[in-house]
């Protein structure tokens, strides 16, 4: 006779039976001992962190610092040199049995330059102007006069040569007049009468010592200016005074113009030389050569020796004019002119200060970046 505390204990037996034979099977299909693969082991070098997705980036711009950029770009890239000088000389006599007359003169010159560099471009000015007045024999005359103004664009080529142009004014500020004995003084000149301008394309070769500069155009333009009727219908300024324009003049050549500068002795004597040629292809070229000495005594009283040499067979100087008025040829040493002076007088040298280069990238931009 079954009882119902005999089913539940079958019951109870039966379902303890299934769940051990399902354990078991689990067991055997799924040993950790069995089924564990052993992981390689792994360098710390080789571990890389992955980078981020994104970088942050920004930039600052300052007005205040943009302004002193291009300040200071223009201080590096411009420079000027002016020298003012002014040379006086006496002389006189007293009870003097060789005799001879009191004299006084003066001459006042001034040589300004600007220079403005810049990686590729350049251009160079130059104002150069003397004017000095001599009293002598109870009369007061011009002893120099004239100024030469000269601009050269340039855009470098190489590490020494370069594409230049070159605009070239030359004349004087004041009247001049010629003083023959026993008669009374002819007017010779004044401001552009005569006055010329010329104008050239070419190539510049300059060392990097600078001393050296030679511009060789082979395409140049000469104008000549006499802007005053009278000193036009005279002639002799290179100007046919029988043509129907005699106050203009313009001829196409080639132009030559020689530069250079030397300091020697301890920078005590300094050495400048110009020389400047132009052929208009039919004529015989035309030459100015200067020649200055500069000696340096103290900061401000110096001495200087200038010799000035002007070669032009198309204007009529007076041993030319002599020998056309006696019915002979000049010769070509009758056409050369020479001008020269010595003195001791006070000079003050005004220039810019040198600056410390600034990388051309850092003002280019104008900002500061920063990148984190």
């Amino acid at each position: 006779m079954r009882t119902k505390l005999h089913i539940s204990y079958r019951k109870t037996l039966l379902a303890c039976l299934i769940l051990f034979g399902t354990g078991s099977v689990a067991r055997a299909q799924f040993n950790p001992k069995k089924q564990a693969v052993p992981l390689a082991p792994v360098a710390p070098d080789t571990i890389r962190v992955p980078k981020p997705t994104t970088d942050m980036k920004f930039e600052l711009y300052s007005e205040a610092y943009d302004k002193y950029l291009r300040k200071l770009r223009s201080k590096q890239r411009n420079s000027y040199k002016i020298a003012p000088r002014l040379d006086i000389s006496q002389v006189s006599f007293n009870n003097w049995q060789k005799g001879g007359d009191d004299s006084y003169s003066g001459l006042a010159s001034l040589n300004a330059e600007h220079n403005y560099v810049a990686p590729v471009f350049s251009i160079k000015t130059v104002f150069d102007a003397k004017f000095g007045i001599m009293r002598a024999t109870g009369q007061t005359r011009k002893n120099a006069d004239y100024f030469n103004f000269s601009t050269t664009p340039s855009w470098n080529i190489s590490e020494r040569w370069k594409l230049s142009g070159a605009l070239i004014w030359k004349s004087q500020f004041t009247k001049s007049y010629d003083y023959p004995k026993d008669k009374p003084k002819v007017w010779k000149s004044t401001f552009m009468a005569p006055g010329t301008v010329e104008v050239s394309v070419g190539f510049t070769y300059e060392p990097p010592s600078k001393k050296l500069n030679i511009l060789l155009s082979p395409v140049a333009g000469k104008m000549i200016f006499v802007l005053n009727d009278s000193l036009a219908r005279k002639g002799g300024f290179g100007i046919d005074p029988n043509k129907e324009n005699p106050r203009f003049k313009a001829e196409i050549g080639a132009q030559l113009r020689v530069n250079f500068n030397t300091k020697f002795a301890k920078e005590k004597i300094e050495y400048i030389t110009k020389l400047e040629s132009f052929w208009n292809y039919s004529n015989v070229p035309s030459a100015t050569w200067e020649n200055t000495l500069n000696f340096k005594i103290t900061n401000v009283i110096s001495a200087s020796a200038f010799v000035s040499m002007i070669y032009n067979d198309q204007i009529t100087t007076p041993d030319a004019q002599a020998k056309l008025d006696a019915g002979r040829r000049p010769k070509p040493w009758d056409y050369l002119q020479i001008y020269q002076s010595v003195g001791f007088g006070l000079q003050f040298n005004i220039a810019s200060k040198p600056h410390k280069p600034v990388q051309e990238s850092t003002i280019t931009k104008s900002r500061l970046k920063y990148k984190k």
